[in-house]
């Protein structure tokens, strides 16, 4: 029987935390419980095949993380307790994530989209001393349910941007000032049907600059340059593969 990562009773989802929690991710022999018995596990190999970094999460999307980050075409060993819940076995689920800052936006810091393929959740028994390989595949349903603004400041002096007289903090560092040469970058509301926008501006201590109109939809990023007078969009990335 085919379990989901989003959906079960919450009894059912209870037990199968509790019954096939990790037991550590070192992968160097048995473990413990807080009361010195040895709990079983087996050891269990993820390799990501995606084109995305990857995070393992066990039972459910909100369950306990197996391995925060794994990168395409690695591959990590970690020991996972044994599906003791009469057969019906442990669901693996997977969190995909896409780096929205590149060499040229570091001083944004880090800026990550990240989204779920429904369809794809890993289910098997784990068995005592046993040892399984799974890929983790590349996703065919993904969507990140944002979308992001890049704005490059080729200008001679430090901008913010702006909505309605509130100024945003870029999205990876924090800062609301974007230094000549630099870029910021902003998550922004979207929608699969989109969201328009109109009323963003580039505001130095001399002027303001309005941003030209465009419509957000989820897993794209917007990228727009100032020159010190105007705003203009320079493309657009979907950042599906």
């Amino acid at each position: 029987m085919k379990k989901s990562c989003l959906f079960g009773p919450p009894l059912a989802m209870m037990a199968l935390v509790l019954m096939a929690c990790p037991a550590g991710s070192s992968g160097n022999g048995p473990d413990s419980d807080d009361n010195g018995i040895e709990i079983k596990t087996g050891k269990v190999i993820f390799f990501n095949e995606s084109s995305y970094t990857v995070t393992v999460l066990l039972g459910a999307f909100s369950g306990p993380v197996l391995i925060e980050s794994l990168g395409t075409g690695q591959s990590k060993k970690v020991d996972v307790r044994i599906s003791d819940n009469y057969g019906v076995g442990s669901t693996f689920c997977i969190e995909y994530a896409y780096k929205v800052v590149d060499g040229t936006d570091l001083a944004s810091g880090e800026v990550w989209a990240k989204g779920i393929d429904p369809n794809i959740q890993i289910n098997f028994v784990v068995e005592e001393n046993k040892s399984y390989t799974k890929q983790i595949p590349q996703p065919a349903e993904l969507e990140f349910p944002k979308a992001f603004v890049k704005i490059l400041n080729a200008s001679s002096m430090q901008f913010e941007l702006r909505k309605h007289g509130t100024a945003y903090k870029q999205t990876g560092n924090g800062n609301l000032p974007v230094p000549p040469g630099k870029t910021g970058v902003y998550e922004i509301p979207s929608a699969a049907e989109g969201v328009s926008h109109g009323d963003y501006s580039v505001y130095t201590t001399f002027n303001a600059v309005s941003v030209p109109e465009f419509t957000a939809k989820n897993s794209y990023v917007y990228s727009f340059s100032y020159n010190g007078t105007s705003v203009v969009k320079t493309g657009e990335q979907k950042i599906v593969f």
